[in-house]
């Protein structure tokens, strides 16, 4: 189970090239609207709808956010016989440094465990993108506060 559990943790996209082009939102609500339509479908098991409403946001390379998409859903089918099914999520906190960085955290429940997710919008020229999430189950971090 741990080994499954450090490859759902190893699903962490960062941005792969600043010059790649996202869609913006303009409001740091309007990124958290976001992340919650993409916690929506996650704790629905969705994972590849999770992926698709976030895709347009992210200043990541399209090519490396579809191979942690595969990572996610062949973890996530694994991962289930150890955890059971997604049964919802949870908004944890909100966090902003500087005027440019912002961090949503949200942990999507599982039948007997959660999952942390974090998102990092960086504030461009445009409005905020995703520059980087991740995904994984040390959901002790929350509690180092």
């Amino acid at each position: 189970m741990r080994k499954l559990l450090s490859t759902l943790a190893c699903t962490v996209v960062a941005a792969a090239a600043l010059s790649a082009h996202a869609d913006t939102l303009k409001t740091e609500a309007e990124a958290r609207q976001l992340t919650d339509k993409v916690m929506a479908a996650a704790g629905k098991g969705q994972t590849d709808d999770a992926y698709a409403i976030m895709t347009p946001y992210t200043l990541t390379d399209v090519n490396t956010l579809d191979r942690a998409r595969v990572s996610a859903r062949t973890s996530r089918m694994q991962l289930e016989q150890y955890i059971g099914g997604s049964v919802g999520y949870e908004f944890i906190s909100s966090e902003k440094v500087g005027e440019s960085l912002l961090k949503l955290i949200y942990i999507e429940k599982a039948e007997k465990q959660a999952i942390l997710w974090q998102f990092i919008f960086y504030k461009t020229a445009s409005g905020w993108a995703l520059s980087a999430f991740s995904n994984s189950d040390d959901v002790n971090t929350l509690f180092n506060r």
